[in-house]
C-alpha cells in the first residue's frame, strides 16, 4: 500500500527527534538490553523506566493503529500546534481518520495487517529518504512484510 506524508511535517518531526537529548523506546527496543540503565537488564521484557533514554537513537515511529502516522521519538513530547494532542503526528493522507474516515481503517489493515504496529525509522534512513523525495510529500510502500521509501 503506497501512502503519502506531508514532507514539511516529517522534517519538523525529525528535527525534534534529532535535537532531543532523550528519546522513548519502542516496544521492540524495550527488549534490547544494551539500551537499559545499569542494573536493569535482568528481565527479558523491559519497561520504559528500565531504558536509558539517552541511548535511544533519534528517529521516527511509524505507527499503524487508528490510521497510519509518524511521530518523533524525542522527549519531551512535541505537542500538536493547537495544544489538543500531547504528541504531534503526521498522518498518511490515505489513512488519516479525520480526513479520510471512510478508508483509513482499510488502508491501515492493508498496510499493517490486522494487528496494530510500531516500527522505528532511524533518523539517517528518514534523512536519506527526504533527500531522494521530490515535491512536498514523502511516499512509502508499506505491507505487513516490508516497508520502503519511494523516490
Amino acid at each position: 500500500m503506497i501512502v503519502t506524508f506531508d514532507r514539511a511535517l516529517i522534517e519538523r518531526l525529525l528535527a525534534h527527534a534529532e535535537t532531543a537529548s532523550e528519546r522513548r523506546a519502542t516496544l521492540t527496543q524495550l527488549f534490547d538490553k544494551s539500551l537499559r540503565k545499569p542494573g536493569h537488564g535482568a528481565r527479558e521484557w523491559g519497561l520504559q523506566e528500565d531504558v536509558d533514554p539517552t541511548k535511544i537513537s533519534a528517529g521516527l515511529w511509524l505507527v499503524g493503529d487508528h490510521g497510519i502516522y509518524m511521530m518523533s521519538n524525542g522527549l519531551p513530547l512535541l505537542p500538536s500546534d493547537d495544544g489538543q494532542k500531547p504528541n504531534l503526528c503526521a498522518y498518511a493522507r490515505e489513512a488519516d481518520p479525520e480526513q479520510n474516515a471512510g478508508r483509513a481503517h482499510d488502508v491501515k489493515r492493508q498496510a499493517f495487517g490486522g494487528d496494530d504496529g510500531c516500527e522505528f525509522l532511524d533518523a539517517a534512513l528518514v534523512r536519506q529518504a527526504l533527500k531522494q523525495a521530490s515535491g512536498d510529500t514523502l511516499r512509502m510502500n508499506i505491507t505487513p512484510e516490508t516497508l520502503e521509501f519511494l523516490a
